[in-house]
């Protein structure tokens, strides 16, 4: 995996299943583009970790204004509900505070480095010392991960959706959670689950793409530049048979518009490529890569196996056609 995979990957981590990485995190959401990202992580860490102060009298001032516009009840409630939120936001930040004190006395203890103070403190976690917080929060996350999962499976699978063998794939250890509830907003599930399956695929994407080299086409026709580029993306991103179906549609497109095929005729791909190399548009290796495509184009749908290497193959046969008739 890349480092720009791993990074991403530990962001997405960081964010999802952790309280203390989340309340960092947000601050580069809110913050202004322009600011250094790591000035402002490092400002996050200290707000939560320095002395708390105490309320500042606008903020005061500002909540006894917004509750002499309500009525006695409401502006009590108002208060009640904002002092149990400044209550649990510094009961965060102190339970934040004395992990910071625990893991500053055992690098002392140990006489390490932080990262390797962090490394020792994994490997004691992996041995079972773990406490009720961190079980709670670990299936916490468990359930939010099989909450995406199945909201993007429901969309987009045939087969029904076994929540109980999702669970255990996700938690084998642990039962599985209530139904979820009905009509739910399921945006920042599929935000989830698909945030991560972009990251999976990055590192293919850059092999992928590494591999191909540079073209220069000279192409008037927009339906064959916006083939040329969806074949292209969805051969990155791995959705082979698709990328098999449209360089065939491609190649058909090409050889219309390279020997002026009026739009009334339908003729088949066989016959466009004879065409083309009657007119000397295509030689016989073009010719046979045309061929070839064709042929893929064909079997897609009935032969799935290697489809890795078959969308390759025929997206370098593509190529080679695009290149004769579009040379730059």
């Amino acid at each position: 995996m890349s480092t720009r995979s791993k990074l991403l990957l530990n962001v997405l981590r960081a964010w999802d299943q952790s309280v203390e990485g989340a309340l960092y995190l947000d601050w580069l959401v809110e913050s202004d583009s322009a600011l250094d990202g790591g000035l402002v992580l490092r400002e996050a860490v200290l707000e939560w970790n320095e002395t708390e102060e105490p309320a500042s009298e606008p903020v005061e001032k500002a909540l006894a204004e917004f509750c002499a516009r309500l009525s006695p009840g409401t502006a009590s409630a108002v208060r009640e509900k904002t002092e149990e939120m400044v209550a649990a936001r510094s009961q965060i930040a102190q339970a934040i505070r004395e992990s910071v004190r625990a893991l500053r006395k055992l690098r002392l203890e140990l006489g390490c480095g932080r990262l390797e103070a962090l490394n020792q403190l994994a490997a004691e976690l992996q041995r079972g010392a773990i406490d009720e917080s961190q079980t709670s929060w670990k299936r916490i996350a468990a359930v939010q991960e099989l909450s995406a999962k199945t909201a993007a499976l429901r969309r987009t699978t045939a087969a029904p959706v076994d929540m109980e063998a999702e669970w255990h794939r996700v938690s084998p250890d642990a039962p599985p959670p209530g139904p979820a509830p009905a009509n739910q907003d399921t945006t920042e599930e599929l935000d989830r689950y698909y945030s991560y399956q972009l990251i999976t695929r990055l590192e293919q994407i850059a092999e992928r793409a590494s591999a191909l080299d540079p073209i220069q086409l000279k192409v008037a026709s927009d339906p064959v530049k916006d083939l040329f580029q969806a074949a292209h993306e969805v051969y990155l991103y791995g959705f082979d048979v698709a990328c098999i179906a449209l360089c065939r549609s491609l190649i058909d497109h090409a050889l219309k518009d390279r020997l002026a095929v009026p739009p009334n005729e339908r003729p088949a791909l066989r016959s466009l490529i004879d065409r083309a190399r009657r007119a000397k548009l295509l030689d016989e290796p073009e010719r046979h890569s045309a061929e070839e495509v064709e042929e893929a184009g064909n079997k897609a749908m009935h032969n799935l196996s290697n489809l890795r290497r078959t969308a390759g193959e025929v997206l370098a046969c593509t190529r080679r056609v695009l290149n004769k008739l579009y040379a730059g």
